[in-house]
């Protein structure tokens, strides 16, 4: 494991806000400043992949993560020649189950301070807009947060994200979800990415969980300015082409945001993945999970 070393001035200003925000709370000896990079990621953070081997968002090519064995680039980045940003981004859960990463990504989403813990740098708050399933009885992991929105800010390298992430079941993406389970295949996190001011279509993000022998790795793959759009629903407006065309999806994402994305990803569940089986110990269901 390395130490990373680097932290923007704005992330800085952040940790300190959070160290208060989280000083008073029954979880705050989760809270840990002192964030790694496993080794084997180190490559992947120095050039581009190529952008031919990025999967697109066509059932066909997400379906292939339900395959055995690994891509050929698991963690990397590129810029894709319209401007969009592709980021692939392998994490590893020692000790840990599926089922413990089904409750943090609900659990984490009741206030603010939860969400620092993830990283306590970058982090400022992650917000579910439907609060009621949060504590309503009977209903599963997965029915707290799938089909749910969280408003989103984070730092993203250096800069302030505002952002709507819905989450949905990994078949409206066109992923087979029937099976998942025969492919090892036992949680995700999936979902359209926004920007909320204005509110446009920014992002595709799928989380794939499958068991190793050690735990579980977590595959990840985000598309960066993708299927960009304005507005909601049926009155979105298609802008993608146009974007594209302009230099947009450049300006949106590209290559600076790939790789931003890139490292964001490998330090924060790399971090998760070493407070994970701790928390959910001590506020998992049936304790102090509310």
């Amino acid at each position: 494991m390395i130490p990373v070393t680097y932290y923007p001035t704005s992330t800085q200003r952040q940790l300190q806000k959070n160290r208060e925000l989280v000083a008073d709370k029954p979880y705050a000896h989760f809270f840990r400043e002192d964030m790694w990079l496993r080794e084997e990621a180190l490559p992947a953070l120095k050039a581009p992949m190529d952008p031919a081997l990025a999967l697109r968002t066509t059932s066909s090519d997400l379906n292939r993560l339900l395959e055995p064995g690994y891509h050929e680039v698991e963690t990397g980045y590129c810029a894709l020649p319209d401007g969009t940003g592709y980021t692939t981004s392998l994490t590893i859960f020692p000790g840990a189950t599926a089922e413990m990463l089904r409750w943090w990504f609900w659990w984490h989403s009741v206030e603010a301070a939860r969400y620092t813990l993830w990283f306590p740098w970058n982090h400022v708050s992650a917000l579910a807009q439907n609060r009621d399933v949060l504590t309503a009885p009977g209903l599963t992991d997965e029915q707290r947060y799938i089909g749910n929105t969280h408003n989103i800010d984070e730092y993203i390298g250096a800069d302030l994200q505002k952002i709507a992430i819905s989450f949905v079941d990994p078949g409206e993406l066109g992923i087979d979800a029937a099976a998942m389970p025969a492919a090892g295949i036992h949680a995700s996190a999936c979902g359209h990415v926004y920007l909320r001011r204005p509110w446009l279509y920014s992002a595709t993000m799928v989380h794939l969980v499958r068991d190793t022998d050690e735990g579980f790795e977590l595959r990840s793959r985000y598309r960066l300015g993708d299927r960009i759009s304005l507005g909601r629903g049926n009155r979105a407006l298609d802008l993608d082409r146009l974007a594209g065309t302009l230099g947009l999806k450049a300006r949106l994402a590209g290559g600076r945001l790939a790789y931003e994305q890139l490292l964001h990803d490998q330090i924060e569940i790399t971090h998760l993945a070493g407070i994970l089986p701790g928390l959910y110990a001590e506020f998992g269901p049936g304790k102090n999970s509310e």
